[in-house]
């Protein structure tokens, strides 16, 4: 069996509503529903705007990548406007669902930047398209420490090397994290 594949340097954003155990407690499923929708709406849209490509949704998270299928040299510099643009809309959510959810909505996203392989995976029965490599599980492991920093938005140093003179940043620290041999030092942008 043939298969494409590509290996890449690319960016990934990994996005996760926080709260979303809270917020399934809430709504009936057929809010729930609409409600993620209105999240993915957000997700895609802005992913789009700035040539990303979601590779796929996975639960109440989503998983937004640029630098495949189209390499850009600014690929880093896109995942940081399309997550602000993200952490800007998403007011909108936290507007339209203010009254069923009596608090704001609110998006976790990791950003990591490194060497990928996208193409399809599985068996013969079943493949999908998906994205692996170091920067992914890095993006998925900044999301989730956003909630524990208390910020929205941490990025890696590999993507703050290609961004920083392009946006404000503050450095948070450096965390150990499983997996790795040395502490990752973690950004989030000030400029919103």
């Amino acid at each position: 069996m043939n298969i494409a594949k590509k290996i890449t340097q690319a960016t990934v954003v990994y996005c996760d509503v926080r709260n979303f155990a809270k917020i399934v407690n809430i709504l009936s499923l057929e809010e729930v529903y609409q409600f993620l929708n209105d999240c993915f709406s957000c997700f895609v849209d802005v992913a789009f705007e700035y040539d990303g490509r979601i590779d796929k949704f996975l639960g109440d998270a989503a998983a937004i990548v640029f630098g495949i299928p189209h390499t850009h040299d600014d690929d880093p510099v896109r995942a940081i406007r399309c997550a602000l643009d993200i952490q800007r809309r998403v007011e909108e959510i936290s507007i339209q669902w203010r009254t069923s959810l009596n608090f704001l909505v609110e998006i976790d996203m990791g950003i990591s930047t490194g060497e990928i392989i996208a193409g399809d995976v599985g068996s013969e029965k079943r493949r999908d398209y998906t994205i692996v490599g170091k920067s992914v599980n890095l993006a998925a492991a900044l999301q989730h420490l956003c909630e524990v920093y208390n910020e929205h938005i941490l990025l890696d140093q590999a993507t703050y090397d290609n961004v920083k003179g392009n946006f404000t940043f503050r450095r948070i620290g450096e965390k150990l994290l499983l997996g790795y041999t040395k502490p990752i030092q973690l950004y989030t942008p000030t400029e919103t």
